[in-house]
């Protein structure tokens, strides 16, 4: 909302706020993730550390197993400076193998086996992996790479890991000390050029945050906390690393359950858990469920918070904390508990432990109380970079003029303003980069891959919100002289082919040409609406069930009707 000259603080104010709502510092570790869960072993061996189905580890157990799994991953080649790619179910294995890489002193480089096969070998071919970490029912769906795989699962590798000592790995087992600064984790985000740009995380950032989000959760001995984010998004860190250095417990959430709301919440119920993370898309759909969710601690994040479902979350949960952060400065890098009656979306709060956050102009200068800035942030959670992309590296993690001889800040494009209580809202992007359901989306990437379509002269994608809260990609097209728009099925499979599931829009659209603003650029508000009906012609219901059943998907998609032969 407009405000008045008088409302405004002087630079100098600015200023000094600047100083003061960045007083963050705080005392971490001197220890990596896997020293300090070393640590909580000592203290609570048979404690459990991991549920997983059937499957329960205790802390002893869970130490063992991944000793081992790093002995042979450094007998490998493993080691500081280098990447292990794992690609595992949700299971125990997973967290056994994560912490396994961290062990050796190796970075871990996550594969969803639902991404298409294009993407995965690129990841594969741009992150160059010392070894890949994967079982049997998934090796055939993972590309050929130059790097070794290990099948946790073969029977030669079972026998391998038998005969390895389960004791902890010390310095000279891991060739050469772990230092704050070598990789922990690289994950890809999408790119504007097409292609996915891998984040570069080091092991201090991650000791960090983890330090910072156990005083805002209040993680501690006897939390059971359900991790149900593909480990492929970087807030996965939180869920699987978080019990595991605070003395509590991972509850792992079977893929089935974690597409599923109400058995989401009978799993709450069943295996006690005290804490959940999860985009507001997923909150929203364990809410509608009626999911109790006495005594949880409610954490949210990824993409803006509804003021309506904060309302719920409040009403319901014992806690609701709502966190903010790009994947370039480790998770999240800011927080703030919502609280009493939410009026308006909920901000997204101050920077957590030894974070600074900066609202600049286009000079770099901060700008008073309620003026709208972009976001800066700065301290020990900024990532070492893009993998192979020293240009754009060098474009958003630009030196900090604020912070001490060599410090770097990271650039966030997203547009913010402080609020008078010092906290800061969320306003929306300076640039075309969007969040859908949680998973940062650069509509170029999308565009791209649409262009590559032999017969697609000029693409472009937005974000369009026909009902409240119902966001859906839609792709517009414009074909090459002479050429008829391909029908929207072959456009799917066409994006399909390169991207995740959840980068192909929902809709496609064919146009002329596209249409501009005065100044010459796409004017994304004058493209028409898409016709999300079907998009070939099925067979109608052959019966009241079927009829019903065809009347309540059209209800859901908000469409007239649909066949039996269509596609959810």
């Amino acid at each position: 909302e407009p405000i008045s000259r008088a409302e405004l603080l002087d630079a100098d104010e600015a200023r000094r706020l600047l100083v003061e709502w960045n007083d963050t510092g705080r005392v971490v570790p001197s220890l990596s993730v896997s020293e300090w869960f070393e640590e909580r072993v000592a203290g609570a061996p048979d404690a459990a550390a991991v549920v997983a189905g059937d499957v329960v580890l205790s802390y002893a157990e869970l130490n063992a197993r991944a000793n081992r799994l790093a002995r042979l991953l450094v007998g490998r080649g493993a080691g500081p400076g280098r990447f292990v790619a794992v690609a595992l179910p949700r299971s125990a294995d997973l967290v056994v193998a994560l912490l396994a890489v961290l062990k050796s002193g190796a970075a871990y480089l996550p594969l969803d086996t639902e991404y298409p096969a294009d993407r995965l070998a690129y990841m594969l071919e741009d992150a160059v992996p010392q070894s890949v970490l994967t079982v049997g029912e998934l090796d055939g769906l993972l590309p050929e790479a130059d790097a070794p795989r290990a099948l946790m699962d073969a029977p030669e590798t079972v026998e391998e890991l038998s005969h390895l000592a389960a004791g902890n790995l010390d310095t000279g087992a891991r060739r050469g000390g772990v230092s704050a600064l070598d990789p922990a984790y690289v994950i890809y985000t999408s790119g504007s050029t097409g292609r996915p740009k891998g984040v570069v995380v080091p092991g201090g950032a991650l000791v960090n945050f983890l330090t910072s989000m156990g005083e805002v959760c209040g993680f501690g001995v006897g939390d059971r906390l359900l991790a149900v984010t593909t480990v492929g998004f970087d807030i996965a860190g939180l869920e699987l690393f978080g019990p595991l250095v605070s003395g509590g417990c991972v509850v792992v959430a079977e893929r089935e359950r974690v597409r599923d709301p109400r058995a989401l919440g009978d799993l709450m119920v069943s295996a006690g858990v005290t804490v959940m993370q999860a985009t507001p898309s997923l909150w929203r759909a364990v809410v509608a469920e009626g999911v109790r969710l006495d005594g949880v601690r409610v954490l949210v994040g990824g993409e803006a918070l509804p003021a309506d479902l904060a309302g719920l979350l409040v009403e319901r949960a014992e806690s609701v904390t709502n966190l903010y952060g790009p994947t370039e400065t480790t998770i999240w890098s800011t927080a703030s508990v919502v609280e009493g009656v939410v009026e308006g979306a909920p901000g997204i709060g101050g920077p957590i432990a030894n974070t600074r956050v900066y609202v600049l102009d286009g000079r770099l200068r901060p700008v008073p109380v309620g003026v709208p800035g972009e976001l800066y942030v700065a301290g020990e959670g900024v990532a070492l970079g893009y993998v192979n992309r020293a240009s754009l590296t060098g474009e958003r993690f630009v030196a900090d003029p604020f912070g001490s001889p060599g410090c770097r800040m990271y650039r966030t494009g997203d547009l913010v303003r402080w609020s008078a209580g010092g906290g800061l809202e969320y306003l929306g992007r300076v640039d075309d980069q969007v969040k859908v359901r949680g998973f940062r989306i650069e509509l170029g990437e999308i565009e791209s891959v649409l262009v590559s379509h032999p017969q697609v002269a000029q693409a472009a994608v937005v974000v369009r919100e026909e009902r409240p809260g119902d966001q859906r990609l839609v792709g517009y097209v414009v074909v090459g002289a002479g050429e008829l728009v391909p029908q929207a099925v072959d456009l799917r499979g066409h994006v399909a082919a390169s991207l995740p599931e959840y980068m192909v829009p929902s809709a496609f659209v064919g146009v002329e040409a596209f249409p501009l603003t005065p100044n010459g650029k796409l004017d994304r508000r004058a493209l028409p609406a898409p016709d999300y009906g079907p998009e070939w012609v099925g067979r109608a219901p052959r019966s009241p069930r079927e009829e019903i059943l065809c009347g309540l998907f059209a209800e859901v998609l908000g469409l007239p009707g649909i066949s039996i032969d269509d596609s959810f």
